[in-house]
């Protein structure tokens, strides 16, 4: 199974992403990455409080199902993400922006290249669509 360990904030305040292997759910590297200090972009008003929420669905990722959990939370007019990938333990990966248009949401991992964009079901509570990494894409259904 691949891992990939989330150490304590560094002396620069920021979380520091180890990489344990490169063909895993995220396709890391397997160097360090130290997100950027803004990590956040926020949706417009009149929609960010429809995606707050915890998101949770199973990537199959060669063969390996990967549970991960998408935490979107809004304070002060600002929306805000971190992704965790529980099977690997990893937890608290930033969400470099998130935003929802009309039926369609997406969001950006910039610390892993990754994407997704997708569907939001008619009752808010799934979405349907891609994960995008490395050239690669994978379906992925999440639901709260």
């Amino acid at each position: 199974m691949f891992k990939l360990r989330c150490t304590s904030a560094d002396r620069d305040g920021m979380m520091v992403i180890y990489a344990a292997v490169a063909a895993s759910i995220l396709m890391w590297t397997g160097a360090a990455v130290r997100p950027a200090a803004a990590q956040v972009t926020t949706t417009a008003p009149a929609d960010a409080s429809s995606l707050v929420g915890d998101w949770s669905g199973v990537l199959n990722a060669q063969g390996v199902q990967l549970r991960l959990v998408l935490h979107v939370k809004s304070e002060g007019g600002t929306t805000r993400a971190t992704l965790d990938s529980l099977d690997q333990e990893a937890f608290g990966i930033p969400v470099s922006s998130i935003t929802r248009t009309g039926d369609k949401m997406a969001f950006e991992v910039d610390v892993v290249g990754g994407s997704f964009t997708g569907t939001l079901a008619s009752d808010a509570k799934g979405v349907a669509g891609t994960w995008w990494q490395g050239g690669n894409s994978l379906q992925l259904v999440l639901t709260r």
